[in-house]
C-alpha cells in the first residue's frame, strides 16, 4: 500500500513540476501573463503536495490515532501555499478577462486568508474543522466559476462571447470536479468516522491530508497547460513575439500565430489582420502601416479568400472561435 502511494505521489509532483517548467519556457518565449500564473500555480500545488509527501514519510512508524486523522498539520503554510495556487488561478482569470481593478484581483485571496485563519484559530478541534478548512479552497473556486459565468451572461458582444466559448469543455470539467472534490471530502472527513488507532495506521496515514479529485483536476490542468505551451513554443520558434502586448492586442497576439499558420497567411497578412481585429478600417490600417490604400485592400481580399470568410464580422467569429 505505502509503496503505491508513494508512486502516486511522485508521479503527481513530476506532473507539476513539469507542467510548471514548461509553462515558464512559453512565457519567456511569448510574454503572456497566462503561462506565468499557469507555472505559478503548478510550483505552489507541487509545493503543497511535497509537505504532504514529507508528513507521510515521517510519519510511517509513527502511531496515528483519530485525534491526528483530524488534526490540520502546519496551517498557517498550508493556507499560504493554497492561497499561492488559488490566487494564481484566479489572477489567470482576470487576465483572461482583462480585469485590472486591484480590488478585484486581490480581494478573493485576503478573504479567503482571513476566513482559513478564522476557522484555524476561533473553531474546536474535530471532523467539521478540519472539513471547513480544506471546503474554503472548493468555495474559492465556485467564486472563480461563478465570475466566469457571470461575465459570459453579461456580455452582448457575440464575438467576444465566441473567444469565451474556446473553454468551455474546461469550464464544464472544473465544475464536476469541485462538487467531486467536496463530496470526497465530505465522505472522508464528516460522513466516514474510522476506529482510533493505537498502532501505526498506513490507510489512515495517507487519506488524512489529500483529495485524490483534487490531485485529478490539478493533471487535467497541467495537461490543458502543456498543450497549449508547447504549441506556444512551436509557434514562437518560428515567429518570435516583437513585444507584449497589452488589452485586446495580447489576445490577438496569443492566438495570431496559430490562425496564421492554419490558413497559412503571410507575415504582412498577419500584421494587417491583427489590425483587422481591433475594429480598424482599411484608411486607417494603411495610415499605420505607411501603406497605400490599394495594397491594403489586396492583402484584405487575401486574407478573406485564405480563411473563407466574406466579411469582417464572419472573419472575427472565426478568429475568436478557433
Amino acid at each position: 500500500m505505502e509503496l503505491l502511494f508513494y508512486f502516486y505521489t511522485i508521479l503527481i509532483m513530476i506532473v507539476c513540476i513539469a507542467a510548471a517548467a514548461v509553462d515558464f519556457s512559453a512565457f519567456f518565449a511569448s510574454h503572456r501573463r497566462s503561462f506565468l500564473f499557469l507555472a505559478a500555480f503548478f510550483v505552489f500545488y507541487f509545493a503543497d503536495l511535497a509537505l504532504i509527501f514529507e508528513f507521510e514519510y515521517v510519519g510511517q512508524n509513527v502511531p496515528f490515532s483519530l485525534d491526528h486523522f483530524y488534526a490540520i498539520n502546519l496551517p498557517i503554510v498550508r493556507t499560504l501555499l493554497a492561497v499561492g495556487s488559488l490566487e494564481s488561478l484566479w489572477l489567470l482569470i482576470c487576465d483572461f478577462f482583462d480585469a485590472r481593478n486591484t480590488l478585484l484581483l486581490v480581494a478573493p485571496a485576503v478573504v479567503f486568508v482571513v476566513a482559513s485563519a478564522a476557522v484555524v484559530g476561533l473553531m474546536p478541534e474535530g471532523p467539521f474543522k478540519q472539513w471547513l478548512f480544506y471546503t474554503l479552497r472548493q468555495f474559492f473556486l465556485i467564486w472563480t466559476v461563478a465570475y466566469c459565468a457571470w461575465r459570459y451572461l453579461r456580455e452582448d458582444d457575440e464575438v467576444e462571447r465566441t473567444r469565451m466559448r474556446r473553454h468551455i469543455t474546461l469550464f464544464v470539467i472544473v465544475c464536476i470536479f469541485i462538487v467531486l472534490i467536496m463530496v470526497e471530502d465530505y465522505l472522508m472527513i464528516i460522513a466516514w468516522t474510522p476506529e482510533d488507532a493505537t498502532t501505526p495506521n498506513l490507510l489512515l496515514l495517507y487519506i488524512s491530508e489529500r483529495n485524490f479529485s483534487e490531485n485529478i483536476l490539478a493533471v487535467i490542468f497541467a495537461a490543458f497547460a502543456l498543450r497549449d505551451a508547447v504549441e506556444e513554443l512551436t509557434l514562437r520558434f518560428e515567429r518570435p513575439p516583437a513585444s507584449e502586448e497589452s488589452g485586446v492586442a495580447h489576445h490577438i497576439e496569443a492566438l495570431l500565430p496559430a490562425f496564421a499558420k492554419r490558413y497559412g497567411l503571410t507575415p504582412r497578412e498577419q500584421e494587417i489582420l491583427a489590425l483587422v481585429l481591433q475594429g480598424k478600417d482599411n484608411q486607417n490600417i494603411a495610415n499605420e502601416l505607411h501603406l497605400a490604400l490599394g495594397t491594403v485592400k489586396t492583402h484584405t481580399h487575401n486574407i478573406f479568400r485564405k480563411t473563407g470568410q466574406a466579411s469582417r464580422t464572419n472573419l472575427m467569429r472565426a478568429f475568436w472561435g478557433q
